[in-house]
C-alpha cells in the first residue's frame, strides 16, 4: 500500500471512532441535568446568566481590541500612502525637470542650427516639437500635482512616457 491509500485507510478509522465516541456520549447523557446550573471543581456557582455576561464582557473587549488594531493599521497604511505619494511628486517633478532642460538643449541646438544653416523650416519643426514636448511637461506637471496618493503607479508610467 503506498502512502496515500494509508493515509485515507487512517483518516477513516479516526472518523468512525470518533462518530462512535459521539453517539456514546449522547446516548449516555440522562434528561435530569440542569444546564442552567454548573457547579466547578472549584466550588464556585456558574449560571446560565453569569456564563452569558462573561461571554458578552469577553466579546466586548475583543470587539474593543479589534477597533484599536484597525485604527492602528488605518494610520500606518494613511502614513504610508502620504510617503509613497510624496516620493512619486519628487520622482516626477526630477523627470519633469530633466525633460525640460532637455527640451531647453534642443531649442539652444535648434537655435544655433538655424543661424548656421539655410534649412530654416526643418529647424522650425524641431523648434516646434521641442515647444510641444514643454507643454506637454507642464501638462504633466499639472496632472501630478492632482493625483492621489492611490495612484502612484499611474504617475510613474506618466513620467516614464515623458522620459521616451
Amino acid at each position: 500500500m503506498n502512502n496515500f491509500t494509508k493515509s485515507i485507510v487512517y483518516s477513516g478509522v479516526v472518523l468512525a471512532a470518533g462518530l462512535v465516541a459521539i453517539f456514546a456520549i449522547y446516548n449516555n447523557m440522562g434528561t435530569d441535568s440542569n444546564v442552567s446550573y454548573i457547579e466547578p471543581a472549584s466550588g464556585e456557582e456558574i449560571t446560565l446568566d453569569s456564563t452569558i455576561d462573561a461571554t458578552g464582557e469577553a466579546i466586548e473587549n475583543a470587539a474593543e481590541a479589534a477597533g484599536e488594531a484597525a485604527a492602528d493599521a488605518y494610520d500606518a497604511t494613511a502614513e504610508a500612502a502620504d510617503d509613497a505619494f510624496e516620493a512619486t511628486k519628487e520622482m516626477a517633478s526630477d523627470a519633469v525637470d530633466a525633460t525640460t532642460e532637455a527640451a531647453s538643449e534642443t531649442a539652444a541646438a535648434i537655435d544655433d542650427a538655424v543661424t548656421q544653416s539655410p534649412a530654416e523650416e526643418a529647424a522650425q519643426a524641431v523648434e516646434d516639437a521641442a515647444d510641444e514636448t514643454a507643454e506637454a511637461v507642464d501638462e504633466a506637471v499639472e496632472s501630478v500635482e492632482g493625483t492621489e496618493p492611490a495612484s502612484g503607479e499611474a504617475i510613474i508610467e506618466k513620467a516614464k512616457e515623458l522620459a521616451e
